[in-house]
């Protein structure tokens, strides 16, 4: 079977210029793809930083720190000096940072010098997905730290804001230097890969239970009473620290079958030592995790091991992109199409 080729642009086609309204930005500014690129970056670190200070508010039991939301207390700007009140307000005032890169990313794809909608949506999406967890965290406020809505919170950040931010600089990067090649050669390279998104998902899922179940709920700095995850009563912490590593096996077995073969498949070096540390920061959170549930759970572990799950998350989004859609790729050809190419 014949490998399909993009049809080539017809020479006659204007470029497309943007929406009508932008284009008095794209007269007076013009951004090159390398600014496109920083943007990106800037977008991806800083949703994957207000994760972590996420975590830092709620393994020093700071959730509570300002009783309300959007106000803290009952002030805009915080009036006393008291350690939870300033961590949880500090975690707030990051999201008109994490705000500002999304900005940033939609002005440079709007000024972009060769205008490309799917940078400009992916931008837009971004500052959407900052907008919705700006409302989950107030809602987690409101209900008192309850645990459904703190899972949401850490959930929503890894789908609706590590996922496209890392999409976005993927695509950004493409008219630059940085790499950009699609490395798997076939279907089952591309799928083995993709199929560590869902199993990866549902590990980390069953890790915000874990930590709702455990000492970590988010309130007692401020010795408030926060609703846990208790679906076994008194032994529920151990029932979903069990699944939760059963699960996160299975995830890092996954990633082993995905480096196989991928190997096996002369998919790519970049896409091996992609999956490489993927599998070494799996293989330290499993360690770390029996180290901490042995120390009963302190707060600053387990705030390192909520930092490398993201960390793992952020690696495997990036070997999933490496790799390139399961859909370009053709069973038996063992090439990929060139539109899966830079």
């Amino acid at each position: 079977m014949a490998t399909p080729v993009a049809p080539a642009p017809d020479p006659g086609t204007a470029p497309d210029p943007g929406p009508r309204r932008a284009q008095f930005l794209r007269r007076r500014w013009t951004s090159s793809p390398e600014r496109m690129l920083l943007a990106a970056r800037l977008a991806l670190i800083a949703n994957v930083g207000i994760m972590l200070s996420g975590a830092l508010v709620r393994v020093t039991g700071s959730g509570l720190g300002c009783s309300n939301w959007p106000k803290c207390d009952t002030r805009v700007l915080p009036t006393q000096a008291h350690a939870p009140t300033f961590i949880e307000f500090g975690n707030r005032m990051l999201t008109f940072a994490v705000s500002a890169t999304a900005l940033f990313a939609i002005f440079s794809a709007l000024t972009l010098a060769v205008y490309r909608r799917d940078l400009l949506w992916l931008s837009v999406g971004l500052l959407g997905g900052v907008f919705a967890q700006a409302v989950i965290g107030g809602m987690s406020v409101l209900y008192d730290l309850d645990w459904i809505w703190i899972s949401a919170h850490y959930m929503v950040s890894l789908l609706l804001l590590v996922v496209p931010a890392a999409i976005l600089t993927w695509r950004s990067g493409i008219g630059t230097k940085a790499p950009r090649k699609n490395l798997a050669k076939d279907v089952l390279t591309a799928r083995v890969v993709f199929a560590l998104l869902p199993i990866g998902a549902l590990a980390l899922w069953a890790g915000t239970l874990a930590t709702a179940a455990g000492p970590n709920s988010g309130g007692s700095a401020t010795n408030d009473v926060v609703k846990r995850f208790d679906v076994h009563g008194t032994g529920t912490l151990e029932w979903i620290v069990q699944r939760h590593g059963a699960i996160a096996a299975i995830f890092g077995i996954g990633i082993i079958v995905a480096w196989a073969v991928a190997k096996w498949r002369k998919a790519g070096e970049r896409l091996t030592l992609a999956l490489t540390l993927s599998g070494m920061l799996v293989a330290v959170q499993g360690m770390l995790g029996l180290i901490q549930y042995g120390l009963e759970l302190p707060g600053g572990l387990v705030w390192v091991h909520v930092t490398l799950a993201t960390l793992t998350w952020t690696s495997v989004v990036w070997a999933w992109l490496i790799a390139g859609p399961a859909k370009r790729h053709l069973a038996g050809t063992g090439a990929s199409s060139p539109v899966a190419a830079d």
